[in-house]
């Protein structure tokens, strides 16, 4: 049987076909891939009568979430095919119902540690406080992944967890000492004052000794290289977690009761 030159022609023509890489310089297909010939599929995959066809690629010095950009953004411009027909697997689907997974246990967490707040301090002010500064160390987290070139993904969501946990046992610390020097008549600004200054060792001995734990990891020393975004997620959090738990906290600590002081006052 003669192979028929027309497919030859169009196999060659698609080795042939140029492509730009990241320096400008122009190259040919068949320099990066093989192009080959398979039979006819043995077996076909339907789903509700349509028929399921797989692309797959593997990924270098790119990280999932800007390939699947560019892929999105490709397949959405040029495939012209509606949206419902296209469905993006593999890892790419495991890692976005693995961030809605740690969405619900990040909720939980607070929901519990603003519950563990309450019943400590019998009041709202204290838990809504601890809360907000738990919630600032994000933008610590995200100044660590900036600085070390660090991209979000499972691990540096669990260490932003572990991080807000630090500075809300800080907060809560802080705002401990704040309430049993109010018990003895001293007023609210210099309590928060005093209590600075008796929390701020306890404090920077916690998030120093966080952070160095973490400092072998962050490096990528050893074989654990999976684990370095925890790690820094974790430093990023306690190294801004001295600010939150003595400034943050505090501040709107004070935010907070100082209407209700004045309420009563007018009252």
């Amino acid at each position: 049987m003669k192979a028929d030159p027309t497919s030859i022609d169009r196999i060659e023509k698609i080795r042939q076909l140029p492509l730009r890489v990241a320096d400008g310089t122009v190259i040919r297909l068949d320099q990066v891939a093989d192009v080959v010939t398979e039979p006819g599929q043995l077996e076909l995959h339907r789903d509700d009568l349509r028929q399921n066809i797989a692309v797959t690629a593997r990924l270098q010095d790119r990280d999932l979430g800007s390939a699947m950009r560019d892929v999105q953004r490709v397949v959405g411009n040029g495939a012209g095919l509606p949206h419902s027909l296209i469905e993006y697997g593999g890892i790419y689907a495991e890692q976005q119902q693995s961030f809605r997974n740690l969405l619900v246990v990040l909720l939980t967490a607070l929901s519990l540690v603003f519950i563990v707040a309450l019943v400590e301090f019998r009041s709202f002010h204290e838990p809504v406080a601890i809360i907000f500064g738990a919630a600032l160390s994000v933008f610590g987290i995200i100044l660590a992944l900036l600085i070390t070139g660090m991209t979000v993904n499972i691990v540096t969501l669990l260490g932003a967890i572990i991080g807000a946990g630090i500075v809300h046992k800080n907060g809560l610390l802080m705002l401990d000492a704040v309430k049993d020097l109010r018990e003895k008549g001293i007023e609210l600004e210099e309590a928060i004052v005093q209590a600075g200054a008796r929390r701020l060792r306890p404090v920077l001995m916690t998030s120093l000794a966080a952070a160095l734990g973490m400092l072998p990891l962050a490096l990528g020393l050893g074989a654990a290289n999976i684990l370095r975004p925890l790690a820094i997620a974790v430093i990023g959090a306690v190294c801004i977690s001295v600010l939150l738990s003595l400034i943050a906290t505090p501040v709107v600590y004070d935010v907070l009761l100082n209407p209700l002081r004045r309420s009563r006052s007018g009252n």
